[in-house]
């Protein structure tokens, strides 16, 4: 996977920049849409790690940390949601060849 080191405020964070909703859907750790894709809003992904190119982008890690570890206002869904999201961030911090924060392994459950 490639892997970006580009500031995260430089990235464009609208569906227009990822060309669809599912593209930026799947650029987040977060999906809490059901049913068919073309009924997916965009509102409903949260936490996106992904550019648009499809780089992982590590500053994006760590605003996806922070956010799960209750910065910015938290993220907005289930506990359960939120844990699955975090141990997915522990696997992509490993793949970004950084080592996550005390706060993200707590919430994943994970050493």
């Amino acid at each position: 996977m490639k892997v970006s080191n580009r500031p995260w405020s430089e990235i464009p964070k609208t569906v227009e920049a990822y060309g669809s909703v599912k593209n930026w859907c799947s650029a987040c750790l977060i999906n809490l849409n059901e049913g068919p894709v073309r009924e997916w809003v965009a509102s409903n992904c949260k936490l996106p790690v992904m550019e648009p190119s499809g780089a992982l982008n590590r500053n994006a890690l760590a605003a996806a940390a922070a956010a799960l570890a209750g910065g910015r206002g938290g993220v907005d869904a289930p506990l359960g949601v939120r844990r699955k999201a975090a141990r997915k961030l522990v696997r992509l911090y490993k793949e970004a060849e950084m080592d996550p924060p005390a706060s993200l392994k707590q919430l994943a459950g994970v050493k």
